[in-house]
């Protein structure tokens, strides 16, 4: 409920969902190797040594993984969401809603998203307790905890001339070699989720829809390293090269791969594939008007040998995985292809991950 009254508000270690606000022990946030690593070299500065910049590196989180949690009532379930800012790999806070099991776990987790970023906590509320709460009750009857995420704003075409990202210090600060990118803000959170306490840390999944579905494939290009993942209607525009000009519309009509193929550079878009290391499902949309785009996507992947899984259905709704309609009463109405995808969702990561 996106008017729902907050529960706690403060900084925390991680800590199971759904626990309660009396529980949380307020604390000082500890200062963290960032932060250490700052000082250690202000104070070498200060003293008069030459300020050299440290080597990039590889992106990674910093211990000791403080989070803010607000905890609010899901209607019509005993089960909680957790609305959690957790951290990105400069430092800034994203939101999640996270929702488990009853129980200490360790559970396997799924993050659902979709769309471009930028909308902050509300997008977040709004799935949680709108079109996203069915698929997300499913999961957590299927055992799974899961999780509504969101990221920083997607930069347009960026990712096509981005080279991968790394880190160094330079002045006791963290120095990038570019800016940081939606799809890194990805790599971040299943770094975020993996450390709870409750997750199962080899068992974390993703379905990503439209634009998630591509920063699925992005990430995956440069390491992103999670159990399965369901590229739902994938925007793989970047990931396939497309020359921005034909996306730069409304609506792109792309229904078909003949549309598709003359704007793409399929020797660079196999060789991101090749990269991947991660089971894939596609599920995608029959008469969307990307389809082509889709279906490109998904038989690239298959020459390039990562023998994904792959679905298609004619249905109205754009994430019929993930967006499931409401009556006026807030009772959710899936129709049957969207109980037989959720289903198929299901299976394949109980299959993927081993449950």
């Amino acid at each position: 409920m996106a008017g729902a009254s907050v529960a706690a508000l403060e900084c925390v270690s991680p800590r199971l969902p759904g626990a309660g606000a009396t529980r949380h022990n307020k604390q000082e946030v500890p200062m963290n190797r960032r932060t250490l690593t700052a000082v250690v070299l202000l104070a070498s500065v200060a003293s008069g040594a030459s300020a050299q910049q440290v080597p990039f590196g590889p992106p990674t989180l910093t211990p000791p993984y403080d989070s803010i949690v607000m905890t609010e009532p899901v209607a019509g379930s005993d089960i909680p969401v957790d609305i959690m800012l957790v951290e990105t790999v400069d430092g800034l806070l994203t939101p999640i809603g996270l929702r488990k099991p009853h129980g200490a776990g360790p559970f396997p987790i799924v993050l659902l998203f979709t769309g471009n970023g930028g909308a902050g906590i509300p997008a977040v509320r709004n799935y949680v307790h709108g079109a996203a709460g069915y698929t997300m009750s499913r999961f957590l009857d299927a055992g799974y905890a899961v999780a509504w995420i969101n990221y920083r704003a997607e930069a347009w075409f960026a990712y096509e001339t981005a080279k991968p990202l790394q880190v160094s210090h330079h002045e006791a600060n963290q120095l990038l070699n570019r800016p940081v990118l939606e799809y890194n803000d990805l790599v971040s959170i299943v770094e975020d989720v993996r450390r709870l306490p409750f997750v199962d840390a080899r068992r974390v999944g993703l379905i990503g829809n439209s634009h998630g579905g591509g920063m699925i494939l992005k990430a995956g290009a440069e390491g992103l390293d999670v159990a399965a993942a369901i590229v739902s209607e994938p925007d793989a525009s970047e990931f396939l090269q497309l020359d921005p000009k034909v996306f730069d519309v409304e609506e792109a009509q792309l229904q078909t791969m003949d549309k598709v193929l003359p704007h793409v550079d399929k020797k660079l878009a196999l060789e991101r594939f090749r990269r991947i290391k991660v089971p894939l499902m596609f599920m995608n949309r029959d008469h969307d008007h990307m389809q082509g785009l889709f279906e490109t996507a998904y038989q690239w992947a298959k020459e390039a040998g990562l023998n994904p899984e792959h679905v298609s259905y004619d249905h109205d709704v754009h994430g019929y995985v993930l967006r499931v309609k409401q009556d006026a009463s807030g009772k959710y109405q899936p129709d049957e292809i969207q109980l037989k995808a959720i289903g198929q969702a299901i299976d394949f990561f109980n299959r993927k991950m081993g449950k």
